[in-house]
């Protein structure tokens, strides 16, 4: 192991901190070069991908009693293949997530709409016809897409018939 004060020749290195004191006094930003050859300008901090990561959980966490605990907990497996989202380290597969919970959300709305113009004996009926499990225990986007198309579409046909 070579002393810490030599560099590879043999010969003393010389101290490199002179010019990076007088760039910093005044203010200005250096270019770093980290370990995988990109450079990045001025102080990176881990901390605040860390604030927006736990923003991030936050929210997630908060859409679960809005599209239900079923849809909620095969959105993470599926996307984040995790059950919880502060297992995720991933900023960009927190968001994805997020975007789908809230995408589930607007479905789950237009679900709330739709079935509050049908009588729930429709509903049912309907359910059973395109081989969907009950309103509370839809697990997977593609389901709830086609429940929410179908009484859509049903509602749509019920009001052009009456007109």
């Amino acid at each position: 192991m070579r002393p810490s004060s030599r560099n590879g020749n043999g010969t003393t290195a010389a101290p490199s901190n002179d010019t990076n004191a007088r760039g910093q006094a005044n203010g200005s930003s250096t270019v770093q070069v980290s370990g995988n050859g990109h450079t990045t300008t001025g102080n990176t901090s881990g901390n605040a991908s860390r604030a927006n990561g736990d923003d991030l959980d936050a929210r997630i966490l908060s859409m679960e009693k809005t599209v239900g605990t079923v849809l909620y907990r095969n959105m993470l497996r599926e996307y984040g293949r995790v059950n919880q989202p502060k297992l995720i380290h991933d900023p960009a597969v927190k968001r994805t997530i997020l975007q789908m919970l809230e995408s589930a959300a607007r479905g789950i709305a237009r679900l709330d709409s739709v079935t509050k113009r049908l009588d729930a004996k429709t509903v049912e009926a309907l359910l059973a016809k395109l081989q969907a499990p009950p309103l509370g225990e839809i697990s997977d986007m593609k389901t709830l897409q086609h429940v929410v198309f179908g009484l859509e579409e049903l509602v749509g046909s019920d009001q052009h018939h009456a007109a």
